[in-house]
């Protein structure tokens, strides 16, 4: 069906393009102020799983209506109540990608921003507090400070093997200007391991102050959300696009229905890959009762875009 996959991309590449936008967004998924609010009510009411709950809250009929297909043809009507509904999921997944982006601001807490007289420190007490705390934690390889910092550590020790190497070579009106160079390099080296390791330990202050005080997304590193949310828009474009082509062709579509419904598990998995993610990251901020804090970052989301959702539906219903 080529004309079916033309839609499909077509569709999904001007959403994208709309992606970074909120108002954007808003006037491509043409979402009618009155859903939008029904959508923040839905996600308030989202209580137990927060925004993974609402996404399977909105998938539901969808799947059922697609099921149905299997049987019977469905009515123009029924498609584009789907359709609907999946603009409203679209539109609350690609608001999530926006906080995850940092485009739409959080409210974020106060944060205390403190230099831990790291610029003082030799880099080999930091280099002996780094391998310390790989040694007790190993899964720290995979967060960014530390991946800096090691990548920073091979990269003076090649340079100075360069320097030691190459110096017996140069000769001694050059010396200075050679020896000038790779200071500059060393030194920028080593600004890089200090910034790198002061994020580590703000990152650490973040993460006690957040269990003393209560959990914030604020504290999360959530751009590592953002392809995820990606996939799922686009699988949920997808979904849609499908369903419109249906409604506008009306004859010889069921297939591509049936078809639809039969994948159904690549989506689902996408929803539930959601919730796993929260418990990486959680793991990521050092969160020791896994299961709370990602249940906490599935309502911080919920009450983030209900927000932002009541806000915009509104606001258009007064223009």
């Amino acid at each position: 069906m080529p004309d079916l996959e033309k839609k499909i991309s077509g569709d999904w590449i001007d959403l994208r393009e709309k992606a970074n936008d909120l108002y954007a967004l808003l006037d491509t998924l043409a979402v009618p102020p009155h859903q939008i609010l029904e959508a923040a009510e839905t996600l308030r009411h989202s209580v137990e799983q927060g925004i993974v709950e609402f996404k399977r809250t909105l998938l539901a009929p969808v799947l059922v209506a697609l099921e149905a297909a299997r049987y019977k043809s469905l009515a123009a009507d029924d498609m584009d109540a789907q359709e609907k509904s999946l603009a409203v999921l679209l539109l609350a997944i690609l608001v999530q990608r926006l906080f995850c982006t940092e485009i739409l601001p959080l409210a974020r807490p106060h944060e205390e921003k403190r230099d831990f007289g790291v610029d003082a420190l030799q880099v080999s007490s930091i280099l002996t507090d780094v391998n310390t705390r790989l040694k007790s934690n190993p899964r720290l390889r995979a967060h960014p400070a530390v991946k800096n910092i090691l990548m920073q550590v091979q990269r003076y020790n090649g340079e100075n093997q360069k320097m030691r190497e190459l110096l017996p070579t140069i000769k001694p009106e050059m010396r200075t200007s050679f020896l000038a160079n790779f200071t500059r390099t060393f030194d920028e080296i080593i600004g890089s391991i200090r910034r790198q390791y002061a994020a580590i330990l703000q990152e650490e202050v973040a993460a006690d102050k957040a269990r003393k005080e209560g959990f914030s997304l604020a504290l999360v590193p959530l751009k590592e959300l953002a392809p995820l949310l990606a996939s799922q828009a686009r699988e949920v474009s997808r979904f849609r696009s499908t369903l419109a082509h249906a409604r506008e062709e009306k004859y010889k579509t069921r297939e591509a229905l049936v078809r639809l419904y039969d994948g159904r598990q690549v989506v689902l998995k996408l929803v539930e890959d959601e919730s796993r993610a929260y418990r990486r990251l959680c793991q990521r901020i050092q969160e020791n009762d896994m299961d709370s804090c990602a249940s906490a970052m599935a309502s911080g989301f919920r009450d983030e875009i209900a927000a932002v959702l009541e806000k915009q539906g509104k606001r258009e219903q007064q223009d």
